[in-house]
């Protein structure tokens, strides 16, 4: 009688370590679960943040030709106008939310332009009648830069930058210097 009460309890003790074998297994299933869909989450947001990225990148306005400038009766540099363009893969720009800050010679501090629908309207940048107030990828708009209401005296032998900042991408930034012998047209 004595051996079979050996057996029974050697039967039993596997049971009991049956049974915490499978509470470890299910715990590391459970563990396991919870750590892949926190690298599922987690890459989920960085191929967001990755898209994201890439679309704002690509969002900003690029200068597509050259610029042109037009001379009034003194000499001085009246107009600015500047053909914009949102790269294919970019994102549409507002052009109403455009800001342009220039300067030159004259205005070391840039000057701020905003669109002429802005409130209250200073009527010194306006888009041109082929554009729409949103610009879309791969479309050319032109804008216009009145600098005679800046009292400019861009002549020609001056230097003057732009920087153009669209609601959404990086600020494109350009600087230009009129040739000696600069009597309006296109600016090199």
């Amino acid at each position: 009688m004595k051996q079979n009460t050996i057996q029974q309890d050697n039967a039993f003790t596997g049971l009991e370590a049956a049974i915490v074998l499978i509470a470890f297994v299910v715990v590391a299933a459970i563990f396991s679960y919870v750590m892949l869909g926190a690298g599922f989450f987690a890459t989920q947001k960085a191929q967001e943040v990755t898209y994201a990225g890439i679309t704002q990148a690509t969002s900003n306005l690029i200068v597509d030709g050259m610029i042109y400038g037009k001379l009034d009766n003194n000499g001085v540099v009246d107009e600015l106008e500047i053909p914009l363009k949102v790269p294919i893969a970019g994102q549409a720009q507002d052009l109403t939310a455009l800001i342009v800050l220039y300067s030159d010679a004259e205005n070391s501090r840039p000057v701020m332009f905003l669109n002429n629908t802005a409130t209250p309207p200073n009527n010194n940048f306006t888009i041109s009648d082929n554009c729409q107030a949103l610009a879309l990828p791969g479309a050319v708009c032109s804008i216009t830069l009145e600098l005679d209401s800046l009292d400019s005296k861009l002549m020609p032998g001056d230097w003057f930058s732009l920087e153009i900042k669209p609601a959404v991408g990086a600020a494109t930034l350009l600087r230009r210097v009129l040739d000696d012998g600069y009597t309006g047209g296109y600016i090199t």
